[in-house]
């Protein structure tokens, strides 16, 4: 067996900065991850040699690690090489890659923690580059409703909502659901940001933090670039309804995904082609 495809049949990960096999890993019973949900995570894509949206991630994990008073004593150029590093000995270096980077707190305390140090952990896994999709058939949500909190706008282990949005979106057999804010305002889509664009006049629309919606990395990205492609961004509080327009089309996209939908239940929305094109170009899929 050559070093190549070792490399690709035993899976590394980077557990607290010692690079281990995956299957060796194991989850004491004292993680406050585990018991809490007391950290947050990030899904970095990996493609064309190049960590995709680093900096948006860097900016996300940063503010996480502020608002839940961790200690990580973390650079961004110590974040970068750490995921490279992991690439490498993965063997993925030339291709498409899946990675998770997760952080919590230390063990110690119940509710109240005893101290503020962090752990983490990454894992790096190959990935095929998903095709851009149009959604015929989705809803929305009935049994999950999003609120702005404190925490909100971050990626937070405790994913609930999004879980029992999957659930409800599988049980009613649907391609993708919408999630509404307790004032009846689109939010989010079941595992993405929300993105309304109105093409002739070059302005996207998309949720506004107040509804409780993840300050996603697409959604930071496209607010510091939209004018590099003649186009304005808004935060909007908009009812479904307002969806309805030949004028407007609507997207889900997140690091791994750019879909569109065509339809609310028999509701037709507003064609997707060129935006879908337009969307490619801007992150660069």
């Amino acid at each position: 067996m050559d070093k190549g495809s070792f490399k690709s049949e035993i899976s590394m990960i980077n557990y607290n900065g010692s690079l281990i096999p995956s299957g060796s890993a194991s989850l004491e019973v004292s993680n406050r991850g585990f018991q809490y949900g007391d950290g947050i995570f990030e899904t970095i894509i990996f493609r064309k040699k190049e960590i995709m949206f680093l900096d948006e991630h860097w900016e996300r994990i940063s503010e996480g690690i502020m608002d839940l008073k961790l200690n990580f004593p973390f650079t961004k150029k110590d974040f970068q090489h750490t995921l490279l590093e992991l690439l490498e000995v993965n063997g993925l270096m030339g291709q498409s890659a899946r990675m998770k980077f997760y952080i919590w707190r230390k063990a110690g305390g119940l509710y109240t923690p005893e101290h503020h140090d962090a752990e983490f952990l990454l894992t790096a896994d190959q990935a095929q580059r998903k095709k851009l999709l149009k959604f015929d058939k989705v809803g929305i949500a009935d049994t999950i409703f999003l609120q702005k909190t404190a925490f909100s706008h971050l990626k937070t282990i405790s994913a609930l909502p999004y879980v029992m949005a999957g659930i409800e979106k599988k049980e009613r057999a649907l391609e993708e659901v919408l999630l509404l804010d307790h004032d009846g305002y689109v939010a989010e889509a079941s595992s993405s940001n929300l993105y309304f664009l109105d093409l002739s006049n070059r302005i996207i629309y998309t949720p506004s933090l107040q509804t409780g919606c993840i300050n996603g990395v697409s959604r930071r990205y496209l607010f510091k670039n939209a004018k590099k492609f003649d186009l304005e961004i808004k935060e909007v509080l908009w009812l479904p309804e307002e969806l309805i327009s030949d004028k407007i089309s609507v997207y889900t996209i997140n690091v791994a995904d750019i879909n569109c939908i065509q339809k609310i239940y028999t509701t037709k929305l507003g064609d997707c082609t060129e935006g879908l094109k337009l969307f490619e170009e801007i992150f660069s899929w």
